[in-house]
């Protein structure tokens, strides 16, 4: 091939680079001053397995490599509870650790036994004082290794290499300080040649959990430590290869490229000899495109000096890398001594592709990028951070799979196989900073972090600046705005300049420093007029890439079309990340303590206390790091009558927090120490009501025995049986939805966003009562209390998926790599390809091919015509479409004259066999309703008579096969019977609430519902304003009941009411308001059993800003669990969510329509229904339609149960099955950004129609 070659030779001098001979000096406050983050470390750069031969390096197998071993394996481990702890001289070779325990390398010590996983947000799990971290709690982990040195390593450069360490670290080998590192997520390497020796060499790193660097890895997420990657020890020659870049720079029409590869050669001997640098690129095929490679002139180099090496050539038109085309070429780098032979060889799968930010837009190889990404943090439920490979592959291949085409690795570097993944697969990497001080923002605007604020983005960007994925370079998340972050971004832009595009995760909408500009969770209208140029200044018209836009809690993500929608029409928004990818669960046992109580209102044990000694037999021990014991919100424990005693052994230690014994939220009762000096009892009716008394100088380290007592009239504390003081009320204890638990206040002490210790106590014989008991009672019989403790026995029985102290249940795949739901719509609302009906009748359809470079002629195209569901016509479809571009095409389709539904749908497969999904995946579809002159109304003659009668409480109506009962009180029937079997055991009943999503009670994204319509302590959202105005529980009532009998039915009107469940003592709040729903129905019974309903729904007084849904429940026999459906799916959809499923007949069944998300909620929609079918084995069931398009959920577990579980093992099945028929329902939407309003059910007048049919 003919081609242009460049060479350069660059000499280049680094001072900066030097072997540390001697040992490092270790100081006390090392880990505690910012201008402090590495010791002994060499240079940053990117690594390379450093082979011997040519050979060799071409297989590239790392497991054959002489010159590297992995130290990953069993290490002895001590692990202590403070830097004090730390056994004196444990680096010392002969330091025997026989009697350490052994822990896995690579793994997060927390997820091995030892301290205590802690999941926070924006705060720190200990007291902020930066750089500042407290003695009386700061973990240390002892880690012991030996290995052993080959004898041809003797002449050789050794390198010890650890790929991640939280939070700071100090390493000895042979008992000689090496060095220290700070930067839990960034790669630390020293070169330990002066302290090895042939054969069997000591290794020992202490870490430390908490450093100054802590206060830069706040993120939101489970905070773990440990050497929870891998550990890496490799030899080079005396003259090797430090670090190498490589660009390829396209020219002007994106088809050749200058391949340019730098490299620094560092030597540690004296100028003696010359070396050569020999660089190539081989295809998949292993043949070079470089005529056999391009090669150096000779050089030679000073001692511990650096000598820069830049070999160029041009390229002519290789295949190109991205997405959708993630073509790798393999570069083989040689260092030869002066006769030519090789000393050293490595390879590096790289792309040629070019990154540009061109008048403000982002491109790939010069075609503007859409992106539909995701925010991932690195998360495996069992073995945190140290995720294995083979699961981060699984990840990026549902991605794929999914039409993810972007991650954002949040919120700071991934482990480096991550990349090689993406490279391989496709995906477009948004590499980030580990910078996040969220709760510390002011640290970016100081000096005195500015170097390890620098530190973090050199070893981020030498590392991976190399992987064609990366396009982008992220300088952190949520650090504040200060100059900080601009000495981030220059660092890395000096450092990279081929990639220009640097953005940050700040919460400001912008900064003057960075290139792509956010916004993060804003309506889509803002979005549009950001768009449009109507928030930033005239002259800014940087480009917007919303790095969160969508956060995925529970049962979520809703509204993503209407921002896709604005993402294909605007050049200016490149697209986003969804938060985020993982669901944050951890493994947790089912840690039990049983209740001696009748309620049997077992605990959950959470956290890591532990059993001791207590007053009589065992007590539970609370360490004050995330230790507690939560009991189900059984109605038992919520007493909101007016008596209540509680008491409980307890011996206390003093913290500087509040210390929390006793709770049942903050509004409703408990026992807790305000402060160090301050006991008190509480009760909330309408305010806080509490009896506080000052504890005397022998209260803690002492047991006592602790009494609240609540008669209706005062409210006493006993301390040790006396009474120490009382307070004066009379009323009845609110009710909160908040659970009750001992050493935590569930309410504020949520959400991740607790800061310090909770309670440390000893606990003992816990005793709750929905009565006044005298103190004496206390120490005596328990059977009628409704809690009862005596921490004898404990039991342990399965697993459930912990997110720690209120850790949101992000993410669209659960911890197991299980789909959810919401995945389905990021496939649909980003999907490359658009299709937009232009004339039904002839089958045109306008298609999009958004794909940035893939025509569609690669993808298999294909049509059907569906009538009511079932699929009568079918072809292929061959369509060229280069990328980027549109066309009309005529579907070959015969029009048919049926006057049943007709849907025309349209798809696009994969022809062959991808790396990341078989020939046959869909990529993308649409499905049209065709016109139809509509169906006409059932009017058969239903012959034969219905029989009517009337008792003082019921309506009995019989046909030949049915007969049916309706409760005069209530105006709902008690009795479906049909052929002489039970249809239904309840209902059908109105309803407005569902199981509150987990949205539903997040009070993120709170604002956009009225605070004056909420009530303290009833819930933090939505979920509030239903209880506050008693919508949870509706009561019903008939008023009014008229019977018609005509020759073949009767006709039956019924004016009734769902009425606030709010007792009258609290309706006072509202001027005496009454919520309620007046119901006008005419119920319709036909001669062959059909139940016709016509309802009109009328709400009166306050009502919410809006309705979870509006509908009917029934309660049906428990052998109706089969559905048939002809609707959206199959999975579960939601107004808001619901695109990505299409139009069809399903079947399921009450146990495959159960979704466990981590919090239950409601679940199992299906939106768009058109019939719906329930009935057992026998074929014995109900068919419901509707005037309108209906929803539709069947449950195995009741909507009470729903609403009150917070963990998956505390759902019990119900004895019969729940069906949800909706007219209306609500959407899921954001956690941040709650359901747009076009999805809401607002209060209103509304008019329904149903039929009901039993067969």
């Amino acid at each position: 091939m003919n081609r242009n070659l460049f060479l350069t030779l660059i000499f280049l001098f680094l001072n900066g680079v030097v072997v540390h001979s001697q040992e490092i000096e270790f100081l006390p406050d090392d880990w505690q001053n910012p201008a402090v983050f590495e010791k002994g470390q060499t240079a940053p750069h990117a690594f390379h397995v450093p082979f011997a031969s040519k050979e060799a390096a071409l297989e590239d197998d790392p497991s054959k490599c002489k010159n590297l071993q992995l130290l990953n394996g069993t290490w002895k481990f001590k692990w202590v509870e403070t830097p004090g702890e730390v056994p004196e001289g444990f680096w010392k070779p002969d330091f025997s650790v026989s009697e350490w325990d052994e822990i896995k390398v690579p793994s997060n010590w927390q997820m091995e036994g030892y301290g205590h996983p802690k999941f926070r947000n924006v705060a720190l799990t200990f007291e902020s004082q930066p750089p500042n971290i407290p003695d009386y709690y700061n973990p240390v982990g002892c880690y012991k290794h030996s290995f052993n040195l080959p004898r041809d390593w003797d002449e050789k450069e050794v390198m010890l290499r650890f790929e991640g360490i939280k939070s700071a670290s100090y390493i000895w080998v042979n008992g000689k300080r090496v060095g220290y590192n700070q930067g839990g997520f960034e790669p630390a390497e020293f070169n330990i040649t002066p302290f090895i020796k042939t054969g069997k060499n000591d290794l020992s790193v202490q870490v430390i959990r908490f450093s100054d660097g802590s206060y830069l890895e706040n993120q939101d997420m489970w905070r773990l430590s440990g050497i929870y990657r891998d550990v890496k020890l490799y030899a080079q020659p005396k003259t090797f290869t430090h670090d190498f870049y490589v660009t390829t720079d396209l020219d002007e029409n994106y088809e050749d490229a200058k391949l340019a590869v730098d490299l620094d050669i560092l030597s540690k001997v004296e100028e003696n000899s010359a070396f050569s640098v020999e660089v190539d690129v081989l295809d998949v095929n292993n043949r070079s495109i470089l005529n056999n490679g391009i090669q150096s002139m000779n050089f030679k180099i000073a001692e511990n000096a650096s000598q820069k090496v830049t070999l160029s050539s041009l390229v002519e038109n290789p295949k190109k890398w991205s997405a959708e085309f993630p073509n790798l070429y393999t570069l083989l780098i040689q260092l030869k001594d002066e006769k030519g032979e090789t000393i050293e060889a490595f390879t590096k799968k790289i792309g040629f592709r070019e990154v540009e930010y061109k008048n403000h837009i982002l491109t790939v190889n010069g075609v503007p990028v859409k992106l539909n990404g995701v925010n991932s943090h690195m998360h495996h439920p069992d073995q945190g951070q140290a995720v294995p490979l083979e699961t981060l592959k699984k990840d990026l291949l549902i991605m794929k799979q999914f039409n993810i085409n972007n991650v954002r690795t949040c919120h700071y570097p991934p482990t480096p196989e991550y990349l090689e993944l993406a490279n391989e697969l496709g995906i477009y990497i948004f590499d980030e900073v580990g910078d996040e001080a969220h709760a510390n923002t002011q640290l970016s605007e100081n000096p005195a972090w500015t170097e390890m604020y620098k530190d973090r983005s050199r070893k981020l960007i030498y590392r991976d600046r190399n992987h064609p994925s990366v396009i982008v370079w992220s300088a952190g998340n949520e650090s504040g705005s200060g100059d900080n972050i601009k000495a981030v971004i220059e660092t890395g832009k000096e450092i990279d300049p081929s990639r220009p595009a640097w953005m940050y995760g700040g919460n400001q909408f912008f900064i003057p420093f960075e290139d792509l500009v956010g916004p993060r969770y804003w309506v889509p209208i803002d979005y549009k007029n950001l768009a449009e140029g109507k928030i930033l200044p005239e002259d800014d018209n940087r480009q917007s890439y919303m790095d969160e836009y969508l956060a995925a809690t529970g049962n979520g993500l809703g509204g993503m079309d209407e921002y896709w929608e604005l993402i294909r029409k605007h050049p200016r928004l490149t697209g986003g990340a969804i938060w985020d990818w993982i669901s944050p669960g951890l493994t947790t046992p089912r840690w039990i303590l049983p209740d001696a109580s009748p309620a049997k209102n077992d605990g959950q044990i959470m956290g890591r206390p532990t059993f001791t000694i207590g007053k009589n037999g065992r007590g539970l021990e609370f360490s004050g790091h995330d230790d507690w014991v939560e009991f189900y919100r059984d109605p038992s424990l919520d007493i909101t009558d007016n008596e209540l005693s509680i008491g409980f052994w307890v011996k206390p230690f003093e913290i500087p927090q509040p210390n929390e014994f006793l709770m049942k939220g903050k509004y409703q009762y408990g026992i807790r120490m305000e402060n160090p000096e301050t006991l008190e009892f509480y009760i909330h009716s309408g305010k806080r009501i509490s009896a506080k008394t000052k504890v005397g100088d022998d209260f803690y380290g002492n047991w006592h025995h602790i009494a609240g007592i609540y008669n209706g009239e005062e409210l006493k504390l006993f301390i040790d049986e006396e009474l120490v003081t009382e307070t004066e009320f009379s009323g009845n204890i609110s009710s909160t939805p908040f659970p009750l638990c001992i050493g935590r206040e569930a309410e504020t002490q949520d959400q991740g966003e607790h800061s310090g210790r909770m309670s440390k106590m000893i606990i003992d014989e816990v005793k709750v009562f929905n009565k006044v008991v005298s103190v004496g009672e206390f120490q005596m019989g328990h059977n009628d209390a409704v809690l009862v403790l005596d921490f004898e026995q404990d039991e342990k029985e399965g697993e459930f998926y912990s997110v720690g102290l209120g850790g949101r249940t992000y993410g669209i795949i659960w911890p197991d790599r299980k789909i959810q739901p919401e995945i389905h719509q990021i496939k649909k609302s980003g999907q490359p390809v658009g299709f937009e009906m232009v004339d039904a009748k002839k089958g045109l359809v306008k298609i999009t091919n958004y794909h940035h470079f893939k025509n569609l002629s690669e993808l298999d195209g294909s049509w059907q015509l569906q009538v009511d569901g079932e699929v009568v016509q079918q072809g292929k479809l061959f369509i060229e479409l280069p990328a980027q571009q549109s066309g009309k095409f005529e579907i070959p389709f015969n029009p048919t004259n049926s006057e049943s539904e007709k849907i025309l749908l349209v798809s696009f497969k994969l022809k062959e066999d991808e790396s990341w999904a078989d020939a046959g995946h869909e990529i993308a579809w649409e499905q049209f309703v065709l016109p139809s002159s509509g169906k006409t109304e059932e009017n058969a003659t239903k012959t034969g008579e219905v029989q009517v009668e009337e008792t003082e409480f019921e309506i009995l109506l019989r046909g030949d096969n049915f007969n049916y009962t309706i409760d005069k009180n209530s105006g709902s029937f008690t009795s479906i019977q049909f052929d002489g079997n039970e249809y239904i055991e309840q209902g059908p009943e109105f309803m407005v609430w569902r199981a509150p999503i987990a949205n539903d009670i997040d009070p993120w994204g709170s604002y956009m519902f009225e605070e004056g319509k909420m009530t303290p302590g009833f819930g933090r959202s939505i979920d509030n304003q239903l209880r506050t105005l008693g919508m949870r529980d509706l009561k019903v009532q008939a008023d009014d009941i008229q019977i018609k009998k005509a020759e073949s039915n009767v006709v039956i009107g019924i004016k009734a009411w769902s009425n606030s469940s709010l007792p009258a003592n609290r309706r006072l709040n509202w001027g005496g308001n009454f919520s309620a729903f007046e119901r006008n129905e005419i119920w319709t019974i036909s001669a062959d059993g059909t139940i016709h309903l016509e309802q009109k729904i009328i709400p009166h007084g306050p009502m919410p800003d809006m309705l979870q849904k509006a509908g009917l429940q029934f309660q049906l026999p428990k052998e109706f669990s089969n559905v048939e459906w002809y609707g959206r799916g199959p999975f579960e959809t939601y107004p808001d969510r619901k695109t990505g499923a299409k139009v069809g007949v399903y079947n399921s069944d009450v146990d495959e329509m159960f979704v466990p998300y981590i919090i239950p909620q409601e679940y199992g929609n299906r939106t768009d229904v058109r019939w719906l079918k329930v009935e057992n084995e026998n074929g014995n069931g109900l068919l419901i339609k509707g005037g309108e398009l209906l929803n539709f959920s069947l449950h195995k577990y009741s909507t009470d149960n729903l609403s009150r579980a917070m963990y998956q093992y505390q759902l019990e099945e119900a004895p019969n099955t729940i069906l949800n028929v909706d007219y209306e329902v609500s959407g899921v939407g954001g956690t941040a950004i709650r359901q747009l309003q076009q999805y809401r059910v607002m209060p209103g007048v509304r008019n329904y129609r149903l039929t009901i049919k039993p067969f």
